[in-house]
């Protein structure tokens, strides 16, 4: 009896699935449980020379960063013109409101061509 109680308990405690959000929920506000997890999904030509860099990081008190990946290749390196999506991995942390801001950087560039918060 006891070890069903055990279990049940547990399944109650897991983290609501991941939330993915994509440049189309850009300007949205999105919102998430504690301990889910959040995946930011851009595409970027990371062979133009073009990158996603964070430019507002979000309060580490309602936010947990997790590392920067790479998926969905075009292409095998060495490769000119190919993309890939970058995904920012992030865990809910506590209650509160955070703000994000994602801009992306053409070689060279000091202004921003496109923005996601």
């Amino acid at each position: 009896m006891l070890t069903a109680f055990l279990v049940a308990l547990s399944l109650a405690n897991t983290a609501p699935a991941t939330k993915t959000v994509t440049s189309a929920d850009a300007g949205k506000t999105i919102t998430i449980a504690k301990h889910q997890k959040l995946n930011v999904e851009l595409s970027e030509c990371g062979s133009c020379g073009y990158k996603w860099k964070t430019t507002r990081k979000p309060s580490a008190a309602v936010l947990t960063r997790r590392s920067q990946v790479h998926k969905d290749a075009t292409c095998e390196e060495p490769c000119a013109g190919g993309s890939y999506t970058t995904v920012f991995r992030y865990t809910g942390k506590a209650a509160g409101r955070t703000t994000l801001r994602v801009e992306y950087f053409g070689p060279g560039k000091a202004d921003a061509s496109d923005t996601f918060q």
